[in-house]
């Protein structure tokens, strides 16, 4: 008996927001909607400004329908199950292999849908990407959803038929909740190689490099040990500059920007805010040493920074905190400079050896982009996702 298409609803996250968590999802599943092994529909809770959708539609040949939840409208939450369960049904595709493939933990805002999906016929994989357990509890509605993440996660196991992992950490947490119950599955960081123009064009006097952090401002990235080793650095070498991009809480947001405001060489610290994916990707590959300074947090080290594939992927000399995963993909001086996290000194150390030494600087980088090519490659990793969509059952 042939196998059945997969047909696969994606949950949980925007595929069309350009975030980490929005590339994650899109680096492992289009690759497989493009080559027509699965086809697949986005349910989104609410749109957001970064990049702007319709409500409905077709994008990158993935279906999508924002359902829209207002907190300030309590009564919103009717219209939101209904969009939602609708959507869910409409998507469903009979003759096929129906799997929901939900990114991150089931929780109070998804349950009803996850409990339906399951009800009519849909296989259930959670993409587990952090530990809930250490994960930060500001404001009493966020508090809530992340308890009753870890409540419903227990029972899951009645309901779920696949969960991966991104981290060893995370892998190792699914297969110690269910005793093998459920299958366990370890799936990294994923990169998109096509965005990366490698050419191993050296700035070999030292003079106009671009240092580069994207991603999130939260407690756990240490950003301020990077803002503060870069001022320090940037009294030698007045050509430098620090850029950043990406989105934040506006009270990790303040934090930076205030120790920003109080640096001595603050005109050199570049805040170019969220950038389009063509944006973001052109600014990549316009710099020159990329930071990845992860503090040494229970919930740091849990996860498996996604922003360090790309990082990686560009060709260029990469400074890593060895926390978590990364000692397992990352030696020192071989394909990058690992420090320890949280340290001034041991930052501004890496970034003076790379400015001073161009050579350095074009051999980690070679070293960076094979090791992307050999491990986080979008285009592989994605026939590993296929390969659980067709074994569940």
């Amino acid at each position: 008996m042939s196998e059945r298409a997969c047909n696969i609803l994606i949950m949980g996250v925007s595929c069309f927001d350009g975030m980490a968590s929005s590339m994650r999802v899109r680096n492992l599943v289009e690759p497989l909607v493009q080559k027509k092994l699965i086809t697949a529909s986005n349910l989104i809770y609410q749109k957001d400004n970064k990049e702007p959708i319709g409500n409905e539609g077709v994008k990158n040949d993935i279906r999508y329908k924002v359902i829209g939840f207002r907190l300030r409208n309590i009564f919103s939450i009717f219209s939101f199950l209904y969009k939602g369960l609708s959507f869910i049904r409409a998507s469903r595709i009979k003759q096929n292999k129906n799997i929901l493939y939900n990114y991150n933990y089931p929780d109070i805002k998804n349950i009803v849908f996850i409990l339906y999906a399951k009800i009519i016929g849909y296989k259930i994989i959670f993409d587990i990407i952090e530990d809930n357990n250490y994960q930060a509890h500001t404001g009493f509605v966020n508090k809530f959803r992340l308890k009753t993440s870890l409540f419903i996660f227990r029972f899951s196991k009645y309901f779920a038929n696949a969960m991966i992992g991104i981290s060893n950490h995370l892998y190792e947490l699914i297969q110690k909740s269910f005793n093998n119950k459920v299958p366990a599955y370890l799936i990294p960081i994923t990169v998109n190689l096509q965005y990366f123009k490698v050419d191993n064009k050296i700035d070999e006097n030292n003079k106009n490099l671009k240092i580069f952090y994207g991603g999130s401002f939260g407690q756990k990235d240490g950003l301020e040990y990077l803002v503060s080793a870069f001022d320090e650095v940037a009294n030698n070498h007045p050509g430098i500059e620090l850029i950043f991009s990406g989105l934040a809480h506006t009270q990790d947001f303040e934090k930076i920007t205030q120790q920003i405001e109080k640096a001595k060489n603050k005109n050199r610290i570049i805040y170019k805010g969220y950038l389009s994916t063509q944006e973001y990707y052109n600014t990549l590959n316009a710099c020159d040493i990329f930071c990845m300074t992860r503090v040494n947090s229970k919930f740091a080290n849990a996860g498996f920074p996604f922003k360090l594939g790309e990082f990686l992927a560009s060709g260029k000399a990469v400074i890593a905190t060895s926390v978590g995963d990364v000692p397992a993909y990352l030696q020192n001086k071989k394909n990058a400079l690992l420090i320890a996290p949280e340290s001034v000194e041991e930052i501004a150390t890496a970034l003076n050896k790379l400015i001073n030494n161009p050579g350095m600087r074009k051999e980690l980088g070679s070293e960076a982009r094979k090791t992307a090519e050999q491990n986080f490659d979008s285009e592989k990793i994605s026939n590993n996702l296929l390969s659980i969509f067709n074994s569940v059952s």
